[in-house]
């Protein structure tokens, strides 16, 4: 009988053993696994496009006593870099709107169609738009007035557009909306005053 026992035990001791080393090694794959999957997703985790703004200018510049609303158009250059090494990124429409304050001053389309940017480049988004205001009636008319005389206007260049990006020619991710938001300084002359030149853009998915 005490063979017996003895023979249970160890197979009992052995089948234990096994079912640790198993254990372990199934523990140290899931590891090795989720240590590749990490670096991988670092590697190929999307940034956001940088935008910088490069130039603007309102047409014959701004008057403290005369509204720009329907005399004038404003023109813009933002810089649009996909930092992203192995990731392309398709644009749709982009719409340009600006504003002075929460007063509208212009709005309209920067790009009609859509576009593709490869990884690792540097796009210019050029827009050319009316000027709709502000009137000298509205209620914004007295602040806008007086950052005229003061030649230090500021104003918001928001840029609307839809993105997905495109990893290694074989992933495409969902379709997103992204806003740019650029806040800027113009003087009275209409033009991107030197400390605005190069200014960073907030941007939102």
């Amino acid at each position: 009988m005490r063979q017996g026992g003895s023979a249970r035990r160890t197979r009992d001791s052995c089948a234990a053993a096994l079912a640790n080393t198993l254990c372990s090694l199934l523990l140290g794959l899931l590891l090795v696994a989720a240590v590749v999957l990490f670096v991988l997703w670092l590697g190929l985790r999307p940034h956001r496009p940088r935008f910088n703004i490069a130039s603007f200018s309102v047409a014959g510049g701004l008057d403290p006593d005369s509204s720009p609303a329907g005399a004038s158009s404003l023109a813009f250059n933002v810089t649009d870099r996909n930092p992203n090494r192995h990731i392309g990124i398709y644009y749709g429409a982009m719409h340009a709107s600006v504003h002075f304050y929460d007063a509208l001053v212009a709005s309209g389309p920067a790009l009609a169609t859509g576009w593709y940017q490869p990884n690792k480049t540097t796009t210019s988004i050029t827009g050319l738009l009316d000027v709709l205001g502000p009137a000298t009636t509205d209620a914004s008319w007295p602040s806008f007035s007086a950052a005229v005389r003061t030649a230090r206007v500021p104003l918001r260049l928001q840029l609307t557009t839809a993105i997905r990006f495109r990893v290694n020619n074989a992933f495409h991710s969902g379709r997103q909306r992204m806003h740019v938001s650029c806040d800027l300084l113009v003087g009275a002359d209409g033009n991107l005053l030197p400390e605005s030149i190069g200014g960073a853009c907030d941007r939102y998915l």
